[in-house]
């Protein structure tokens, strides 16, 4: 039997993307529990999704929604530089863009029969706004500037019940980042799994 390390080095090896052994090892920890529901805000290619599918396998008892949002598109993120704002995926050195088809296909094969997928591309806010689910998990991956977290934050009751987890990774407030004083600033308290992933329970949220 292949351990998380290797499960989790066969899904990078094939599928783009940033997240790596702590994010696997961070969904382990939540799906392990009661939650069966998940919103992830940011697909890219789908690699957290396809970590999450593929810890899902492991409890084959359970039925669980993983709902993804993207734009799914080329155009540049609210945290790029100044510099950058004007050119492609391509052109800013980011690779290639993200691509809803690729996304599917690359989560569909990690995907076991008892998860239900469902992609949008939808504007992340927008999306937020406008829908009328609620999740046991609320993952923000978009855009890592300030403003886009605390707006994020500021919309996410329209998608939590009272025991919602609400997490997002790249702590930290460095260069066009602002990602740490946001969540700060949101929440009483939260923690970070290991220096980098944080989380907090939706009954801290400040009103």
């Amino acid at each position: 039997m292949k351990t998380d390390a290797e499960r989790c080095a066969e899904i990078c090896a094939s599928v783009p993307g940033y997240s790596d052994g702590k994010h696997y090892s961070f969904f382990r920890q939540v799906l392990s529990g009661n939650a069966v529901s998940l919103l992830m805000l940011g697909v890219y290619f789908g690699r957290d999704l396809a970590f999450c599918c593929d810890i899902a396998r492991d409890y084959p008892e359970r039925r669980f929604l993983f709902s993804g949002v993207d734009k799914f598109t080329d155009t540049p993120c609210r945290d790029w530089p100044g510099d950058k704002v004007s050119l492609s995926w391509e052109q800013a050195g980011y690779g290639p863009a993200p691509s809803r088809f690729r996304a599917e296909e690359n989560i569909l094969r990690h995907k076991p029969e008892n998860v239900t997928l469902a992609l949008t591309s939808s504007d992340d806010c927008a999306f937020l706004e406008s829908t009328t689910q609620s999740f046991d998990v609320v993952y923000l991956d978009t855009s890592h500037d300030y403003q886009t977290v605390k707006r994020q934050l500021s919309l996410i009751s329209n998608v939590c019940h009272p025991r919602t987890l609400i997490c997002g990774d790249d702590y930290s407030d460095v260069g066009t980042w602002g990602v740490k004083r946001a969540v700060t600033e949101a929440f009483s308290s939260h923690s970070v799994f290991e220096e980098w992933i944080w989380y907090a329970n939706f009954s801290l949220l400040k009103t």
